[in-house]
Parts: C-alpha cells; sequence; structure tokens
C-alpha cells in the first residue's frame, strides 16, 4: 500500500510538472476553471493511460527538437551557398574590370605603333563566329549558374548544361587573349587559361598557334 502511494506521489509531480510546461509553451496560467476540468479528467484516467500520454509528449518534444535541429542546419546550408554566389558575383565583377583594363593595355600598344590584329572597337561589328577567335575561360562549375550575367554582360559567355563553362574576351591573336590571361590572374583567378575558336568551334591550342605563325609570316 505505502509503494502504490509513492508510486501516485510520483505520478502527479509528473503530471504537475507537464501542466506547469504547457502552461509555459501558451504563455498564460491555467484559470481556476481550467484547473478544475484538468483534475476532473486526471482522475479519469488510468496509469497506464497517463504514462502512454507522458511517453507521447516526451517523444513528441525529441522529435521537435531534431526538425529544429535540421532547420539550422538547412540554415547554415543556405547561408553558405548565398557567400557562395555573392563571392561568384563579386568575381565576375572583377573579370569585366579586367577585361576592360586589358582593352586600355590593347590600345595603348596601338598608340605605341604595335598594331595587333584584333581591335577591341569592332567587337559587335566583327562577326567572330568565323575564323580564329581566343577566348579567356575562367571556371567550370556544375552547380553554380551565371547564365544571367552571361546573358547581359558584354563577352561574357556560357557554353554547356551540365557542366557550365565560363568564357570571357573575344580576340583574333593570342597575345591580345594573354594579355587578359595575365590580369585576371593577377586579380586571383588562377584557373584562367586561353581557349581557341575555329569557326566556333574549340580546337587544340597548337594548331591555331601554327596556323596564326604561318599567317603572320
Amino acid at each position: 500500500m505505502k509503494s502504490q502511494k509513492v508510486f501516485l506521489t510520483l505520478i502527479l509531480g509528473i503530471f504537475v510538472a507537464s501542466v506547469a510546461l504547457a502552461q509555459t509553451t501558451e504563455g498564460r496560467p491555467l484559470t481556476k476553471k481550467e484547473l478544475k476540468e484538468w483534475a476532473k479528467r486526471k482522475k479519469k484516467m488510468s496509469i497506464e493511460d497517463f504514462k502512454l500520454l507522458y511517453d507521447e509528449n516526451v517523444k513528441q518534444k525529441a522529435q521537435i527538437a531534431s526538425i529544429e535541429g535540421e532547420i539550422q542546419n538547412l540554415e547554415r546550408q543556405v547561408s553558405t551557398k548565398d557567400d557562395r554566389v555573392s563571392d561568384l558575383q563579386k568575381q565576375v565583377t572583377r573579370m569585366q574590370a579586367a577585361y576592360q583594363a586589358a582593352q586600355r593595355e590593347i590600345e595603348n600598344l596601338k598608340d605605341q605603333s604595335i598594331t595587333p590584329v584584333y581591335n577591341p572597337e569592332l567587337i559587335n561589328g566583327e562577326d567572330f563566329s568565323v575564323g580564329v577567335v581566343f577566348k579567356v575561360q575562367v571556371g567550370a562549375f556544375r552547380k553554380i549558374d551565371l547564365a544571367k550575367y552571361a546573358e547581359t554582360a558584354k563577352d561574357f559567355d556560357q557554353e554547356g548544361n551540365e557542366l557550365r563553362k565560363y568564357i570571357i574576351g573575344n580576340f583574333r591573336n593570342y597575345d591580345d587573349a594573354n594579355i587578359l590571361k595575365r590580369y585576371l590572374r593577377e586579380m586571383g583567378v588562377e584557373d584562367a587559361w586561353i581557349v581557341p575558336y575555329r569557326d566556333g568551334k574549340r580546337v587544340p591550342l597548337k594548331e591555331v598557334i601554327a596556323i596564326e605563325k604561318v599567317s603572320n609570316n
């Protein structure tokens, strides 16, 4: 009999703690009427039913804690991706600035009576889909999509769908493209490298370099 009394006292303590937790969750204390109503309901419950109710409460709290942890993890992942996209946007801006600097250097070379084949003022007036063209690839990504910048930025293009390659510039000779590549690497784009095209298709560099040397002789 004494052991049953101790057990009931323990159950009652757990019930009171549960009620207190419910009050905290709701943000207000129970009224006298509500306390009487819950007391009546408690008397009608068996110890087994009360234990099931308590176990279910504990289980739900654990599930809520787990879901909150997953939400926090997803928020961290989104924050990391946002930071990565922001870094790429800044890198695109730097590449455009480097391209403009390269154009200015080419203009300076022209002023020094070194006349390159490529004239940056004729970008829109010349068809770069034919003949040999040199460009500078600045990166290749599977999960990052910078299409909106490729569509709006001058001489910044995207190739491929699954593996997206980003290329900047249109040059008729290798030396002009090399000026841009050097600028980009100085700015931290270590993977910048020159890619040649013939009639709009990529070809090995040694083929077009050989052609250019022959045409310049």
